[in-house]
């Protein structure tokens, strides 16, 4: 069970070790910990999850962290981390151990919560308004205006409702002695409710038993707040205010956060492009007309929020929008400028203005901090360095002095020198421990035992009339050891149990904002407000992003299929040339993959037309090999387009790019495709190490087929699965429409180039019948097929079959005519005439054709009228899909101001 603790319940972590991992050289006070007391006993909060983790041992704790692992994948948690100038999406780290707070205890810390965001919330008003705090001399001009978050065009913006600082999060840790202390206030645009809220939910499903023993406080709670108040921080006089969540994209490293959260509030999730200002109103394309947004909740940094009147460099924001806020048609939340308030610098000022400001003593301390501006505390922090976290306000870097070398101190010291003001230095205090499963720095590889580690807590509160309501437990994170842990690097994510209220003490608070507290006011006369209801209209809203993104969704989950399909077919065929070389038409299996390389786009790389050198024979069992190698890279070439392992990461990068319009079930499907490409990618890098150290390499290509077998068939499963999702649990309305647009667009140009490799050209009869036979299992017909048809394959029955047949999901023609249908019953604004006259052209250049004459041979050997209609038709599909992106997916132009402005985003 708890192996890092003793049998009577007290700590058996060890404490030396905690106590000397500062990286200073001198002893750390020793932590506090979160489950065991002063005296060794198990606190209170703590009884019942030590009992029923005792009760299972650690073999089912090690199953449920992996269920939990499991289905973080399933749901798609990811973080986006930045690395270089690339993002790469992480799976997100939910450790199974939660973290308990005894509800006493949270009563207390949610009172000093809310004073200091109240604090916060009347220095935010000052700072834009009468700067009495500046002009009075408690707080020093330049640690306001030198700071990138202030914003000079927000002075006196009005913010609806009666609170500047709208959404507030606080990062917590405990001092040796139990109390709380804040490490950094987070007001520029808050991120982790959407991480804290799924947290919660995967850490239920997987102890649900535990979960309902200890009965901590819900979290859902707090959405409902969130929501109302949106509602509540409308511009005056709306009465029916249109919400929507500003994001900065589908590549930000909060992006999941951003999405979710949009989802459980029920608010559309937008980006700059999705918005547009006239005559100073903020409006949403939607479904080609505009509607207006009246408040937004920004998670983009204010000084990106318009290219017009703040950064002219910025392509996230909404050129316009400082006009509108201005003129009082939408309101922005968190306020622009409101990042100037959770300046490290400020942390040295908080408490000597809480009595000028609240009349109160602060409750909630800051972690001890230095302001380099003032003479005294830069004399602390030259003196005290090596125990120091040093921050540039100005250029946002923040160093942990202890793990830096001498001259790279001796710099720090120099720059703090002559850029007094800039600096700030924060002690490193050892954060509070808690049991974790999560390996740390000093763990094994997959160790999942439990042992004691730094965590800290991320707490949030939300304006609620003239107070703050706060979150019943907040996002907490595992810490690294050592300084890295005390500068906040965070190893995974930890969810908060606040206990609920019993008889033994602890304080029942009930939210008075939630949909029961509208029940009640219902039930006492009041009238619902309409409002509430409002979030069903919005989240039909489909601006040119989102049905870009529902098309190539589209596209590149067909196109996985096809590819998926043609690399099946070829394996198969090779592995019977390997085991049956006597069978007749083994030379045409060359020619699939060689036509599976020129559909993809793919032949070059893989140089498939090495295997058709010399005229048609059968493959030797070099040139078998050559072509299992070669099927490899076709499925787990990432940077390849065309390959299967590109259209799967295109496929979900167009997913997570419109995360709030799918199904919850959709990343279930999809996560076994991305696990089925991870292992194959592994064993490919094992087997081409073992050639590379002397193994036959014939032999290793033909062992890596059998897994190449088992990576397209979960491939194979994953993308039909999608599909049927796809149809029967997404809403059919306009973005669907284009999707299945896009699946069709993307059969249609598989099947043409597909048929004009394989049949443009007369082979020998035994060829032909094979590449026939092929040509039908690559398109999911065969068994149609021999149901209707006796004897050999015939090119003119497999013609109308596949080209005619409006019964066959598979034809051209039922591609046309779902395409017909899709675009017709689009809403009017969304209507392409050009795009419906392209389609009835293909209809039509379909119809004059015959499958006889498709089928006839010319002297020279060539099937002209096959190969004249296919290249019309393909070049109609993508005629097809080149309009729909110029008039219906292209982003607007951005407007920028005549001065200049350009360059690349952030």
């Amino acid at each position: 069970m708890f192996d890092r603790y003793r049998p009577d319940g007290s700590a058996l972590f060890d404490v030396e070790r905690l106590a000397t991992t500062d990286g200073m050289g001198t002893a750390a006070p020793t932590p506090y910990d979160e489950m065991v007391d002063g005296s060794g006993r198990v606190r209170t909060a703590w009884t019942d999850l030590v009992a029923g983790y005792g009760l299972r041992g650690d073999p089912r704790l090690r199953a449920a962290a992996t269920r939990l692992a499991t289905a973080i994948r399933d749901e798609g948690v990811i973080y986006n981390e930045v690395v270089g100038s690339t993002t790469v999406a992480r799976d997100w780290q939910v450790d199974p151990v939660p973290l308990l707070v005894d509800g006493v205890e949270w009563s207390d810390l949610e009172k000093a919560i809310i004073q200091r965001s109240t604090l916060l919330d009347l220095l935010l008003r000052d700072l834009y308004r009468d700067q009495k705090t500046i002009r009075s001399g408690l707080i020093p001009p330049e640690m306001v205006f030198g700071h990138p978050a202030y914003i000079r065009k927000a002075v006196r913006l009005e913010v609806p409702g009666p609170h500047a600082l709208f959404l507030h999060a606080i990062d917590l840790g405990r001092a040796p002695d139990g109390r709380f202390e804040v490490f950094a206030d987070r007001t520029q645009a808050p991120s982790g409710i959407g991480f804290a809220m799924i947290d919660r939910r995967l850490l239920s499903r997987t102890f649900p038993q535990l979960f309902q023993t200890c009965a901590p406080r819900p979290v859902t709670t707090f959405v409902g707040t969130l929501r109302l108040a949106l509602f509540d921080y409308a511009p005056p006089g709306v009465d029916d205010p249109t919400v929507a969540v500003l994001s900065p994209g589908s590549m930000s490293e909060t992006a999941f956060d951003q999405a979710h959260l949009a989802s459980i509030l029920g608010f559309p999730l937008v980006e700059g492009n999705d918005l547009t200002v006239r005559d100073g109103v903020v409006y949403m394309r939607s479904l080609g007309k505009h509607k207006r947004v009246d408040v937004l909740l920004r998670r983009i940094d204010a000084e990106y929020a318009d290219p017009l009147d703040l950064r002219t460099d910025s392509r996230l924001g909404v050129a316009g929008l400082v006009e509108a806020i201005s003129r009082g048609t939408v309101t922005v939340v968190n306020t622009l400028g409101a990042g100037v308030v959770e300046s490290p610098a400020m942390h040295t000022v908080l408490e000597k203005l809480a009595p000028v400001l609240i009349d109160e003593e602060l409750a909630l301390p800051s972690v001890p901090t230095y302001w380099a501006g003032d003479d005294l505390q830069r004399g602390k922090i030259l003196a005290d360095m090596d125990s120091l976290v040093l921050s540039n306000v100005r250029s946002g870097e923040e160093v942990v002095v202890p793990l830096v070398d001498a001259a790279t101190r001796a710099e720090l010291a120099a720059r703090v020198e002559a850029q007094t003001w800039q600096w700030v230095g924060r002690e490193l205090r050892p954060y509070s421990v808690a049991p974790t499963m999560t390996p740390g720095r000093t763990d094994g590889p997959g160790t999942a035992a439990l042992r004691a580690a730094p965590v800290g807590i991320r707490a949030f509160s939300v304006a609620q009339g003239p107070t703050y309501a706060v979150m019943p437990g907040g996002l907490g994170a595992v810490l690294a050891d050592g300084p890295a842990g005390s500068a906040v690097r965070t190893v995974a994510a930890k969810d908060i149990w606040v206990t609920s209220a019993d008889i033994g003490g602890h304080v029942s608070r009930r939210s008075t904002t939630t949909a029961g507290a509208v029940d009640e006011a219902v039930a006492r006369g009041a009238t619902r407000p309409a409002r509430t209801l409002e979030y069903f209209d919005v989240a039909a809203a489909a601006s040119p992003r989102v049905l870009a993104d529902l098309f190539w969704f589209g596209r590149y989950g067909e196109r996985t299929e096809a590819t998926t399909r043609l690399a099946k077919v070829a394996r198969e065929r090779y592995q019977e040339v390997q085991y049956r070389p006597w069978m007749s038409g083994t030379a045409a299996v060359p020619l699939v993959l060689h036509a599976t390389g020129l559909v993809t786009g793919t032949a070059t790389y893989l140089r498939t037309d090495e295997l058709i050198a010399g005229g048609d024979s059968s493959p030797s069992p070099e040139r078998v090999a050559d072509a299992i190698a070669k099927l490899t890279d076709l499925t787990a070439a990432r940077l390849i387009p065309g390959t299967i392992a590109h259209s799967v990461e295109r496929l979900i990068a167009s997913a997570r790019a419109v995360r709030d319009q799918m199904s919850t079930s959709t990343w279930m499907v999809l996560a076994p495709v991305e696990r089925a490409l991870e292992q194959l990618i592994a064993q490919v890098r094992t087997a081409r190490d073992m050639e590379d150290a002397g193994d036959d390499s014939t032999d290793s290509a033909l062992d890596l087929g059998s897994e190449l077998g088992h990576a397209h068939d979960e491939v194979l499963h994953g993308v039909l699965a999608l599909a049927g999702l796809q149809a029967e649990s997404m809403v059919h309305d306009a973005g669907w429409r284009y999707m299945d647009i896009g699946r069709r667009i993307e059969r249609a140009v598989t099947l043409v180039d597909l048929t004009r490799a394989l049949f443009a050209d007369h082979r020998d009869r035994e060829i032909e019948q094979a590449l026939l036979e092929s040509y039908l299992v690559a398109n999911e017909s065969s068994v149609i097929y021999r149901r209707r048809n006796r004897g050999l394959y015939q090119l003119d029955a497999v013609a109308e079959l596949l080209f005619f047949d409006e019964s066959n999901p598979r034809s051209l023609t039922f591609q046309f005519s779902r395409m017909q249908e899709d675009l017709a019953v689009l809403p009017d604004a969304l209507r392409s005439a050009a795009a419906e006259r392209i389609v009835e052209e293909l209809v039509a250049e379909l119809r004059r054709s015959d499958p006889d004459d498709l089928a006839t041979v010319d002297t020279a050997g060539h099937r002209s009228d096959l190969d004249d209609l296919m290249t019309a038709l393909g070049t109609g599909v993508r005629d097809l899909s080149d309009v729909l992106n110029r008039t219906r997916f292209a982003p607007p132009r951005q407007a920028q101001p005549i001065w200049g402005g350009g360059g690349d985003s952030p």
